[in-house]
């Protein structure tokens, strides 16, 4: 079975619209969520968003093929142009037929499908702009990423909400191992549109969530005053390779892919599983995979959403799996700089072979009231100085599906 390595890395989000412009705010602590623009949220509980601003794809794109294009497709389409170019296979150094693309997303273009059904529900078919019907089907953003970049490998689309990235990240993994390919492109994003903040506030889902008591709006994970999400936007993709191949061509390489794992467990339609043992059988199938132990662990990369149930149970699951050294592992989460999306396990897992490059976490922003029982090392503040030789990438779903993956320092 191949090894597999990342070697390189791309991204769209609200933070930064490019891997270096994100890390450099995620390292001074910025956040980029502010009240939503763009479409009326007056009649909704909720105000807040991060949102892509100054998001130019035709600097990229030329403008008569983003005609064609629903937003995420864009956002994956720029994403994935920068991780090629990271890699250096923007050279045809990899024939194209070898090279594939495997990308996650909740939901699809929901602005362009919104706008086609609106229209064929008025006027009928005839009265509807054919170019939007292509848009509406959730793999728009793998297809529109393999034509543009003229891939002619793998490729496939994951719609598992949350958890959609990482499960087409573990799938490009699996091919690589198998030999279907030398390289593959996987990540995953999401767009904020009206009609995902529309569905999301009706479902009590979003912060300040649907109690009685004023509270504060806000991503709040781990902290007492956590009260539901905040949504964000955008893509993170990252090129998965051979170690072989990687090695052949000269590749620069910033983490190692050590191992994965999906588990289910009993969660509610729109709501997370309220018992540990999924996540904690993930991550342990994780580990074991990799060939390491929970005290081999630099930093756990948390699933937490600023939920009430989710972060109590991840906190739980790690404490059971990590026993008496569950306190000494460094646990953060991006949310509160970035939003929250499904499809951001690309964003998420690009990060974490950031701080494996730089030994650098980033902070939890937004921790200031401890909760009882809810007592790891979580990292707040400026974020933190250390060796990252080993992340655990937790990822939970609601309606149950869990999916961690580890990555280690290579060498």
């Amino acid at each position: 079975m191949n090894r597999i390595v990342i070697t390189g890395l791309g991204t769209v989000n609200a933070l930064g619209l490019d891997v270096a412009t994100y890390w450099d705010a995620v390292r001074a602590g910025k956040s980029a969520i502010r009240p939503i623009e763009g479409f009326d949220v007056s009649g909704f509980g909720s105000k807040l968003g991060a949102q892509l601003r100054g998001f130019a794809p035709s600097k990229f794109v030329d403008q008569m093929k983003l005609r064609r294009m629903d937003r995420l497709s864009q956002m994956a389409l720029v994403a994935s142009m920068e991780a090629v170019r990271d890699s250096g296979l923007d050279g045809g150094q990899i024939p194209s037929e070898r090279m594939g693309v495997v990308i996650g997303n909740g939901y699809g273009g929901t602005s362009c499908t919104d706008e086609f059904f609106e229209g064929l529900l008025l006027r009928g078919p005839s009265g509807v702009n054919p170019m939007l019907f292509p848009t509406t089907v959730p793999n728009s953003a793998a297809s529109i990423t393999s034509i543009e970049l003229k891939i002619k490998g793998p490729n496939s689309t994951f719609c598992q909400k949350d958890v959609s990235a990482e499960q087409a990240i573990i799938y490009a993994a699996g091919l690589l191992r198998r030999g279907a390919a030398d390289a593959i492109i996987a990540g995953g994003g999401e767009e904020l549109s009206h009609v995902i903040y529309h569905a999301f506030s009706k479902l009590w889902a979003l912060s300040p969530g649907r109690s009685a008591v004023p509270s504060e709006e806000g991503s709040f994970p781990f902290d007492r005053r956590r009260n539901g999400r905040v949504l964000g936007e955008g893509a993170g993709v990252l090129v998965l390779e051979t170690l072989e191949s990687a090695k052949r061509r000269g590749a620069r390489i910033y983490a190692e892919f050590a191992g994965d794992a999906i588990t289910s467990g009993a969660g509610g339609v729109s709501s997370y599983p309220a018992e540990t043992t999924p996540l904690v059988r993930a991550m342990g199938l994780a580990l074991n995979r990799s060939g390491l132990h929970p005290y081999d662990v630099s930093h756990i990369s948390a699933a937490a959403n600023s939920t009430r149930t989710l972060d109590k149970v991840e906190t739980m699951a790690i404490r059971e799996l990590f026993g008496k050294s569950a306190g000494d592992v460094p646990v953060s989460t991006i949310r509160p700089m970035t939003g929250d999306f499904d499809g951001m396990g690309g964003l998420r897992l690009l990060t974490s072979a950031l701080c494996i490059r730089d030994g650098y976490i980033p902070p939890t922003l937004n921790y200031a009231e401890p909760e009882p029982g809810l007592n790891l090392d979580y990292v707040t503040g400026g974020g933190r100085e250390a060796d990252v030789d080993v992340v655990l990438h937790n990822g939970v779903a609601n309606g149950g599906a869990c999916a961690c993956i580890v990555i280690t320092k290579f060498g």
